[in-house]
């Protein structure tokens, strides 16, 4: 493996918002997922891999969609038309249960430290790593949330239209991969995405935080320029839907030349100062930390 210098919006965000979490994260836990990794690496990188308990839930409900219309595709596909029958529909009780019931194993992991031996597959919560004091009435809160967002999301018109379309029209989804951007790969990965009849497509964003739809917005217009490249269709004419399960919100994002100008000039400016400040550091595959100062605004540090 090669720690080359890539872009993802994420990987912006954490650039923009700490010079240091990004160097710990992309350059000081590189490596760390091996047995004999250095101590530091290997800490670095379980560190990296933890979740607060309000994205676990985030995590828990992308994890239940994909599921499900993965299993929606597959039923889809034998019959060769409508996705689903009446009597072969989504059970939302069932759901729900095996919701809950994969919530208690990750929480049940993270509690135990199992997370340790494996942080990339198994879930750690960043209160168990800490031993931050937590109130039961508080975990059964995120429990709630997720089920009242996967409640929502399955009881949706748009669920509905997903399910009755046809997945022969379907793109892959939840599956990292990559497009080239003026020589930098930028990653992506799809939360759904179909075609559509007129030859252009639909990217799927589920969001279960605040809805931010300005701060997203990016976010769709890469997964534009990653469908024109990956799959043919041309950018103008893939059209992203922020979802936001919890509130079932949808708010459409319009792949206009001038939003999409607006995305490549700030992926071009960012991959610009991430490249700066890596050759300030004396360049891959370990840049100086010292070139990746920490943050002065310490409130960043508790969120």
């Amino acid at each position: 493996l090669e720690n080359r210098l890539t872009w993802s919006k994420s990987r912006g965000e954490t650039f923009d918002r700490c010079l240091r979490k990004y160097w710990w994260q992309y350059y000081g836990s590189w490596g760390g997922w091996a047995s004999d990794a250095p101590a530091e690496a290997r800490e670095a990188y379980l560190l990296k891999n933890l979740h607060s308990r309000w994205t676990w839930v985030g995590d828990v409900v992308h994890r239940t969609i994909e599921t499900i219309l993965h299993r929606v595709g597959r039923r889809g596909s034998r019959k060769g038309e409508l996705a689903l029958d009446l009597d072969d529909g989504i059970d939302v009780a069932a759901e729900v249960d095996a919701l809950t019931r994969a919530m208690r194993g990750d929480f049940r992991g993270s509690r135990e430290g199992r997370y340790r031996a494996d942080p990339k597959r198994i879930l750690g919560l960043v209160e168990h790593e800490y031993q931050l004091p937590v109130a039961d009435a508080e975990w059964k809160e995120m429990n709630r949330r997720a089920v009242d967002a996967i409640t929502r999301f399955l009881g949706s018109p748009l669920f509905r239209e997903i399910e009755a379309s046809d997945p022969r029209t379907w793109l892959p989804f939840e599956e990292l991969d990559s497009f080239d951007f003026e020589g930098t790969s930028v990653w992506a990965a799809l939360d759904f995405a179909r075609r559509t009849p007129d030859g252009g497509a639909e990217v799927y964003d589920w969001k279960t935080g605040e809805e931010r739809a300005d701060e997203n917005s990016l976010q769709l217009l890469c997964y534009a320029l990653f469908v024109e490249q990956k799959h043919g269709v041309p950018a103008r004419q893939v059209r992203g839907r922020l979802v936001y399960v919890n509130t079932g919100t949808v708010h459409e994002v319009v792949p206009t030349e001038s939003a999409l100008a607006g995305a490549r000039r700030a992926m071009r400016a960012s991959i610009a100062d991430m490249r700066r400040r890596l050759e300030m550091g004396g360049g891959p595959p370990t840049p100086s930390k010292l070139a990746f100062p920490m943050t002065e605004d310490l409130e960043l540090c508790t969120t």
